[in-house]
């Protein structure tokens, strides 16, 4: 069930960090609404096919904004989607070099719009649960909007506080929007949670192996849609209520993995085994000849093994490798007060996307 795309109207939207999960979601959304023209800003060319411009921009260099951006005179959004990951993705999580470079590419990508377009109306801002901590703990259940913040360097707060003062000068609206593990179609982000369900199942089934869970203990959580995701997006840009709020975003419903389980063994036509925790970062370090040799036997298309997982050790953090099972559930009945409804069954959306992995030979 939809609850909209937003009232205002249609304009021309920049999306930064466009081929990621969820930026990828963002461009399909904004190109399938009449009247939006659509700006993608991605270090690669799209690996699908659309009506959205592409521009290779790389973010951390203030005159490649300038100019690469300085000919766009008629953007009217930005969907800040964009994020730079360290090699060891969640320990530079904790990186105060991590939250300044972060800050300097959403500076970067802004100043430069709002150099060249005088008409810029609104920017959404991505974030997630490491606004309330996530990546250091256990955090208050469910996490609410409101919470208080916490200690240490998070480029999610550096970049709100900028956002806040600058739109407060140059008049302006923005919407913090901050999912759940997302989960969507797309290659080569660091942060695919899909992609690591789909890889794992497919080295398993090629070695023979059941399919085994290779996480921690069961426990509760969310996932948001990528999708869905945009949904809230493109509402949020036209909602003016929405303007100067964040928002917590998920399917509205719940999961527990080892439950899932045996449907993503369905899906590829695998035996569940039993649990057997480890750590994906070691395991999956020495299948790259696995996977090319699978790539010529299947027909797949021609994507290396870290193309597809960039991270492994994200992979242990979504499964909860080594991890206590604190539930991880935030509320998203601020967003409902305020207009966006959507929701989405988690585990048809989980069958449905993998099934798309497989139906674009990305995986056998």
């Amino acid at each position: 069930m939809a609850s909209g795309t937003g009232k205002a109207a249609a304009g021309t939207v920049l999306v930064c960090g466009a081929l990621g999960t969820v930026g990828r979601a963002m461009v399909e959304h904004f190109d399938a609404q009449p009247g939006w023209r659509v700006v993608g800003l991605s270090r690669r060319a799209p690996d699908f096919p659309t009506g959205a411009e592409f521009r290779s921009v790389d973010l951390r260099d203030r005159a490649a904004c300038e100019a690469g951006l300085s000919d766009l005179h008629d953007i009217t959004r930005v969907v800040y989607a964009a994020v730079y990951e360290k090699a060891d993705v969640a320990s530079g999580w904790r990186d105060p070099d991590h939250a300044e470079t972060n800050l300097v590419m959403l500076r970067n990508a802004v100043e430069a719009v709002d150099a060249s377009s005088s008409g810029l109306r609104h920017v959404t801002l991505l974030q997630g649960t490491k606004a309330y901590g996530a990546h250091h703990g256990p955090f208050k259940t469910p996490a609410k909007e409101r919470e208080p913040r916490y200690w240490g360097p998070n480029f999610y707060h550096d970049q709100e506080d900028w956002l806040r003062d600058r739109a407060a000068r140059a008049g302006w609206t923005w919407t913090i929007l901050r999912p759940q593990v997302v989960f969507g179609f797309a290659i080569g982000s660091n942060m695919n949670a899909l992609a690591c369900v789909a890889a794992y199942a497919a080295l398993s089934k090629e070695l023979g192996m059941p399919l085994r869970f290779p996480g921690g203990e069961p426990r509760i959580q969310e996932a948001t849609d990528a999708g869905l995701l945009a949904r809230a997006a493109a509402w949020a840009g036209g909602t003016p209520a929405a303007g100067g709020e964040a928002f917590n975003i998920a399917n509205g419903d719940c999961y527990v993995w080892h439950n899932l389980w045996p449907r993503v063994a369905e899906v590829f036509d695998m035996e569940p085994g039993q649990p057997f925790p480890c750590s994906l970062r070691r395991v999956m370090a020495d299948k790259g000849p696995v996977w090319e040799s699978m790539v010529a036997r299947h027909g797949l298309r021609p994507h290396r093994l870290e193309e597809i997982v960039p991270s492994w050790q994200f992979a242990d953090f979504i499964f909860g490798y080594g991890q206590r099972p604190n539930p991880a559930i935030v509320s998203t009945i601020k967003a409902r007060q305020f207009g966006f409804q959507d929701c989405m069954d988690t585990e048809d959306m989980l069958v449905e996307l993998l099934r798309q992995f497989r139906r674009e030979r990305i995986v056998p």
